[in-house]
């Protein structure tokens, strides 16, 4: 949430209530990172965050919720980044697990006993 408190204060910053794009830009940066380090949960909640935030501080000034086309528009896409995010995070996730852990998931190995060297006993 503090990440897009901040993208809508630079956004609003940056001239977003004239060009509103500006801030669908950085809402749509925020989801990204946020599917590229958490949970689905926590991405598609972010998403709806920076949905609230983006009608409330941008589209309209209040802070209160305007429900217009450009309102539908952020959420479609708000909501497309989320899942195109989550998808790529989850085969990046896949692509850094090795291939040897793949074939051998929930499976435990228990390793050998060692064989040590036969070692003198000290009395004799």
């Amino acid at each position: 949430m503090a990440l897009g408190a901040t993208a809508t204060v630079l956004s609003v910053a940056a001239g977003a209530r004239s060009v509103p794009i500006i801030s669908l830009v950085a809402m749509v940066a925020v989801v990204d990172a946020i599917a590229m380090v958490t949970t689905v949960w926590a991405t598609l909640a972010t998403a709806a965050v920076c949905w609230a935030l983006d009608i409330g501080f941008v589209l309209d000034r209040n802070g209160e919720p305007v429900f217009t086309p450009q309102a539908g528009h952020a959420a479609l896409v708000l909501g497309l980044c989320a899942l195109t995010a989550l998808g790529f995070a989850s085969t990046l996730r896949a692509a850094r697990v090795p291939a040897h852990e793949h074939n051998h998931v929930g499976q435990v190995t228990i390793p050998l006993p060692r064989q040590g060297d036969s070692i003198p006993h000290p009395s004799g």
